[in-house]
């Protein structure tokens, strides 16, 4: 019989022993709060997400930074589900994939163009537009399929007795889901034919069980078993955008992305998207192509970049079909377009077909003198040549006080491309064009460019002899190993400014240069 004594409440006995086993677990720890917190956590710690092409991302930064690409500027709404059936953040998924490709190369720059009304887009609003840069490509695309069950299996049996009942069943699924992914012109809103991709890949889902049951005297006993594996949609949409995007930047730059992708041109997969390309080029374009590839880093075509077919370019392109094993005809079709596309090829096969002095004699690269030098001599020159145009706000002769911002300009006679350096009084040198706000060294015939460009500005802080010197050709420059990758305004590792146009000049014989000298008075 329980007697209840004043001041003292009746507990059951049960929810007392629950009350002290709380005070033992809280007891330990001293915090509540952090007791509970630490068994509400996750056991599982958190990785870092690494898909099938972590490695080819940086691989694809590589190549960018080997072939010079750099400050192209990009935007995207991201890659929308167009099925209703995938909710990812495809947007973060493509900056996150760009950025991997871009951390040495500097290749690409995203531009977020923020909306919404929110705190971040008020802050943008009171930052300004003057501060932005425009995008010159934007890209596109969309999950275009997204099918469940393509294919559905099922097998199982049963075995039944007296005392004993057993069964077994297994069922595999099969998803399908595609991507589409291009580039868009922003001033034009054209889209590029040669960047579109298309890739589908298959989501597995599996499942296994069992189950068993059986009676001992009066007992009875029954068990089942479930194994069921499930790939994610999430993984899968990311996977796909990363192969997407290595595919599309790398058709739109023109580099050998299939190196990322374990590939090559004989790939039956690349090779078709070789041909796809192929035949969206007009046939100036793919004149025009030729004649880069083969007056590049080959060196085995001297003439002009215009598009035309020409008695040296036919000569070049059957050398380089004899020694490569191709139809030597002397025409271009896809058997030669894929092999130039192979730059381990082109490197292998390179054999000059004009002896250097000849070269050398057919475009001249005067060579750098202490006074200044702004176009080769008129006479050595024909007219028609290509030629680097290089000045100052204060003439050929520049004389700047300690304090003075450097104003040049910098200007081509034809299409082509040109990369300038600067020397200080200390003589070390640094690229000043193309840099982070102008970054394709590619220009337009008569169109003019400021030099320092973009977002900086040279200041002279002390007097004494400084120099600017701009290299240029009709075609691809082969930029010297030493100095591709460079950072703006970094140091590089050479002399002078005469052995940076010694470089260009050893790697490309149609090369032209122009030299400012300053000088700097307090």
């Amino acid at each position: 019989m329980s007697k209840l004594i004043p001041g003292l409440t009746m507990i059951p006995l049960a929810l007392f022993c629950n009350l002290a086993s709380a005070q033992d677990v809280l007891g330990k720890s001293q915090d509540p709060a952090a007791t509970v917190s630490n068994a509400a956590a996750p056991k599982t710690p958190a990785i870092k997400t690494v898909t099938n092409f972590s490695q080819a991302l940086r691989c694809m930064d590589e190549l960018f930074l080997a072939y010079g690409k750099n400050g192209i500027v990009v935007t995207s709404t991201g890659i929308p589900d167009e099925t209703g059936k995938v909710r990812t953040g495809t947007k973060e998924m493509l900056i996150t994939a760009i950025a991997k490709m871009t951390v040495k190369s500097n290749a690409f720059e995203f531009i977020d163009f923020h909306g919404g009304g929110d705190d971040l887009a008020r802050l943008f609003d009171t930052k300004g537009q003057s501060m932005m840069k425009i995008p010159d490509y934007y890209i596109r695309g969309s999950i275009t399929q997204m099918d469940d069950n393509t294919i559905r299996k099922n097998s199982g049996f049963g075995l039944a007795a007296a005392f004993f009942d057993f069964g077994f069943s297994s069922d595999a699924s099969y998803d399908l889901i595609s991507m589409d992914m291009s580039i868009g012109d922003a001033a034009t809103r054209k889209i590029l034919p040669q960047t579109s991709t298309s890739n589908t890949m298959v989501i597995i889902k599996t499942g296994k069980s069992g189950e068993a049951g059986g009676k001992l005297g009066k007992v009875g006993l029954s068990f089942n078993l479930d194994f069921s594996r499930s790939e994610g949609l999430g993984a899968t949409t990311r996977t796909l955008l990363e192969l997407g995007l290595i595919e599309t930047l790398g058709q739109f730059t023109q580099v050998p992305y299939w190196r990322c992708l374990d590939a090559d041109i004989t790939n039956p997969v690349i090779r078709e998207q070789a041909l796809e390309t192929y035949e969206t080029l007009k046939e100036n374009e793919r004149i025009t192509f030729v004649q880069r590839k083969l007056g590049g880093s080959m060196n085995r075509y001297n003439g002009p970049i215009d598009g035309k077919m020409n008695d040296t370019l036919k000569d070049a392109i059957l050398e380089y079909q004899a020694q490569n094993n191709l139809v030597a005809d002397g025409r271009i079709s896809f058997d030669l377009y894929a092999s130039l596309l192979d730059d381990i090829q082109n490197n292998l096969a390179y054999v000059p077909s004009t002896p250097p002095a000849k070269t050398a004699a057919a475009r001249p690269i005067p060579a750098p003198a202490p006074a200044p030098v702004a176009l080769p001599p008129p006479q050595a020159v024909p007219a028609a040549a290509f030629r680097v145009n290089l000045d100052s706000d204060k003439g050929s002769k520049p004389s700047y006080k300690v304090g003075e911002f450097l104003n040049m300009s910098l200007s081509l006679t034809g299409d082509g491309t040109v990369y300038c350096y600067y020397e200080d009084i200390n003589r070390s040198v640094a690229r000043i064009f193309p840099n982070q706000f102008f970054g394709n060294p590619t220009l337009r015939s008569g169109s003019t460019v400021r030099l320092p460009s973009g977002g900086f500005r040279i200041r002279f802080d002390q007097p004494g002899k400084e120099r600017v010197a701009c290299i240029g050709a009709d075609r691809e420059l082969v930029v010297p190993g030493n100095l591709k990758g460079a950072r703006d305004l970094a140091p590089l590792p050479v002399r002078s400014l005469d052995e940076v146009v010694s470089q260009y000049r050893q790697g490309n014989p149609t090369a032209m240069s122009s030299y400012v000298d300053i000088t700097v008075t307090r």
